[in-house]
């Protein structure tokens, strides 16, 4: 029977005036005011329950709202809910059909505005607006949304292919007077790059073919763009966020010039108000443009927010990222559509514009050496000025080849050259100095992914158009860049399953680590190819005594020869059977090259299969890792483990997969390991050199299956239940373990 004394709103009822009662009374209601106290969600106090609030999102507000009890009307959850109700990522690149006809455009604007009432009104801090919201729209918001501080325009662009809303930005300032008085905070799209706004005629281009390559208004036809017609009614602006990505034209004459460079900055000290103390720019590319240029005059600047975790993330996946050459040009011409975007200024801009150009795009590249230079000179040239990433960079991954140089030049011949490889950026003072203040202001604790060295023939797996420095010299030159991160204080964290959640054409699951590869055996004529097993050689000798964190994980659908399904089947197949006993025998191998190793290890996150994970207990080398007292386990019960609010961002690891209502077809553990001292573990290892612990080869006996071994604390004897078959029915029917720590009170 459900509790009637969940049905409230507990601020609400917090909030209610106290009446006189009579003493007959007076016990149930000191009960009532106690509850009164207390919200619905784990009878939490709503003060604390409201500092909960502050650190979830719109969409759990959502979840709350529908789920638990007692939570529909609160106002606690309302003011999450509306205190940013429409985002960017729900309008951004809607095309105008979307808008029209679909639940996701117009249709959701209108449930909004209909949804506002004068309980829910004050909530509503922020809106992000489409690029096809009306005059009326803003009109409406001005008086309906009194609180309203933050205005995000960014998915508004300056050409409109459709006439349905052809409003300039001009209109739009002289329209809405008191609301953009108040605003604190505006976002928008870059206004001194063309290319960011015309490159949406593909999304947003009038339907009928015939206006298509001619049918195009500017909203700048009338006064300019919005930094010279909006900024200035924003006379109580503090925070101004400049979105879009950087065009990627890397020739630019003195005209682009003045477009990329002179009119952001000048929008930025001419059209801001002295109240605008923070800068916010969500790509890598444009601050360099407003830094190149002498940002001291700016007195109240004294923030500046730079998307850096965005620029990482975009480059992660790449194995060597070149550099690209920028040239500067005499000259002011430009393509004749360009015209509706020029201002006019360029003609009475005093800067010289190819110095200026130089100096912006002097050593620029998309190498992380040269981010780490470009901020480096930032906090140097402007003490005053607290420069940090918009978004923290504790769990960023990043490939172990952006702070080493591993590739050999060509001549125009073919012809290696006999010149020494560039040095390392990681070597560089300057590079030092930028991880330092990194890691010191911004949290930097990177993890490097170490699935593109997981293989037996490294480095005849990567990109085939380059050519790399001899193997031992790539190992030489990370070796040496994990060393300086570590006197430079950075824990040393190594990922290995930082893959993306796809099955490949091959049909083969693309997650696994162990198989087989191809190799060259004989010589002259006898000399032909083969598949070999695989002898678990990743390229860890040389760091292992280094690592302080690793984390090893399997994305959910894994093994996939059919992929996996709401219907699929729990048992195992042959195949799936033969390739679990091959990852098996390799992370035998594995442990048994590298676990005596793991010297230092202080963290492992395991999110591997069941029977993957049992089978490590096998490992005399693992085994002997974890027999120190020092370890303890935190062990979490794959029922938990599937719960989606966890599993958006597993709790214990940065590696993201995506989650869909469907079950794994095994079953899965996450168990992290972990001591909390930082002194050296005590491991017997085999007196070999790197190189020589690289190549000893170990033979199928030596992993061979073991049964009876004695029981360790971390890996109990397994037992199974009488009358059932073996196999991973029983695993779904045992029962879920609760999430545990060994040791209560420690901490991860």
């Amino acid at each position: 029977m459900a509790d009637s004394r969940y049905h409230y709103s507990s601020d609400s009822r917090e909030s209610s005036p106290a009446t006189p009662v009579s003493s007959a009374a007076a016990g149930s209601e000191t009960i009532d005011a106690d509850q009164k106290l207390r919200s619905p969600f784990l009878r939490l106090p709503v003060d604390i329950f409201k500092c909960v609030t502050d650190y979830l999102s719109r969409d759990a507000a959502w979840s709350l709202k529908r789920v638990c009890r007692g939570l529909a009307q609160s106002r606690v959850v309302d003011r999450l809910l509306y205190r940013y109700p429409i985002q960017l990522n729900d309008v951004r690149d809607i095309r105008l059909c979307d808008w029209k006809y679909r639940n996701m455009g117009q249709t959701r604007w209108l449930n909004f505005q209909s949804s506002i009432n004068d309980t829910n009104r004050p909530h509503v801090r922020k809106l992000a607006m489409s690029h096809w919201a009306s005059i009326a729209d803003f009109e409406w918001i001005e008086e309906n949304l009194p609180s309203l501080t933050c205005l995000d325009l960014s998915a508004i662009k300056d050409f409109v292919w459709t006439p349905e809303e052809t409003w300039t930005w001009k209109q739009l300032a002289d329209a809405c007077p008191k609301l953009f008085a108040r605003i604190e905070e505006l976002e928008v799209s870059n206004w001194a790059d063309y290319t960011a706004h015309s490159r949406i005629e593909y999304s947003y281009s009038y339907n009928d073919y015939r206006f298509k390559p001619r049918f195009r208004i500017s909203r700048r036809r009338d006064g300019g763009s919005i930094a010279k017609m909006v900024f200035p009614r924003c006379t109580q602006l503090k925070t101004l966020a400049i979105r879009e990505q950087y065009s990627g034209f890397h020739t630019w004459n003195e005209w682009e010039v003045h477009q990329r460079v002179c009119c952001l900055v000048d929008g930025v000290s001419k059209y801001c108000p002295p109240t605008l103390s923070k800068l916010r720019v969500h790509d890598y590319a444009p601050f360099r443009s407003l830094f190149s240029t002498d940002a001291s005059a700016w007195e109240n600047l004294s923030e500046l927010e730079i998307g850096l975790y965005s620029w990482m993330e975009d480059r992660r996946d790449r194995d060597v990222i070149g550099p690209i050459n920028y040239r500067i040009t005499q000259g002011h011409q430009h393509r004749d559509e360009e015209a509706a975007f020029d201002d006019k200024t360029f003609d009475t801009c005093e800067r010289n514009h190819m110095t200026l150009g130089t100096h912006v795009v002097e050593g620029s590249s998309a190498s992380f050496e040269d981010l780490l230079h470009n901020l480096r000179t930032i906090s140097g040239s402007y003490p005053n000025i607290r420069v940090k990433p918009i978004n923290p960079l504790r769990d960023i991954v990043i490939h172990p080849f952006h702070l080493v140089n591993v590739t050999q030049r060509r001549s125009h011949h073919g012809q290696q050259r006999t010149n020494i490889p560039a040095a390392d950026p990681v070597s560089s003072p300057d590079v030092q100095h930028a991880i330092r203040w990194l890691a010191q202001q911004c949290d930097w604790k990177p993890i490097l992914a170490w699935d593109s060295m997981m293989c037996d023939v490294f480095p005849a797996n990567l990109e085939p158009n380059r050519t790399f420095l001899p193997k031992a010299d790539v190992l030489s030159r990370i070796q040496s860049m994990v060393r300086t991160l570590k006197e430079l204080g950075i824990p040393i964290r190594l990922s290995i399953g930082d893959r993306h959640n796809t099955c490949p054409n091959s049909g083969l699951d693309g997650s696994l680590y162990f198989g087989d590869y191809k190799c060259f055996v004989g010589e002259g004529d006898d000399k032909h190819e083969v598949l070999a097993a695989t002898q678990s050689r990743f390229n860890l000798s040389g760091i292992a005594p280094l690592v302080d964190e690793l984390t090893i994980q399997y994305p959910v659908d894994v093994p996939g020869v059919a992929g996996w399904s709401r219907t699929s089947s729990k048992r195992q197949t042959e195949g799936k059977k033969e390739l679990l006993n091959r990852e098996k025998t390799g992370w035998r191998r594995f442990w048994k090259r590298y676990a005596p190793q793991f010297k230092n290890l202080k963290k492992l996150t395991a999110m591997v299969p069941n029977d993957i994970y049992n089978d490590w207990g096998r490992s005399e080398e693992l085994r002997a890792l974890f027999g120190d007292d020092r370890w303890e386990l935190l062990e979490v019960g794959d029922k938990f483990l599937l719960d989606k609010q966890l599993f958006g961002y597993l709790p214990f690891s940065s590696i993201r997969y995506g989650l869909t209502r469907k079950r794994p077809s095994m079953k899965f553990v996450q168990h992290v390991f972990f001591r909390l001292d930082q002194k050296e573990l005590d491991l017997a290892s085999r007196n070999l050199s790197e190189d020589d612990n690289e190549a000893f080869e170990i033979s199928d006996e030596e992993v061979a299956f073991q049964e009876n071994l004695p029981v360790h604390r971390f890996w109990p004897a397994q037992t199974t239940m009488a009358g059932k078959r073996k196999g991973e029915d029983d695993d779904e029917k045992a029962e879920v373990k609760v999430a545990k720590r060994v040791k209560v009170g420690a901490t991860v």
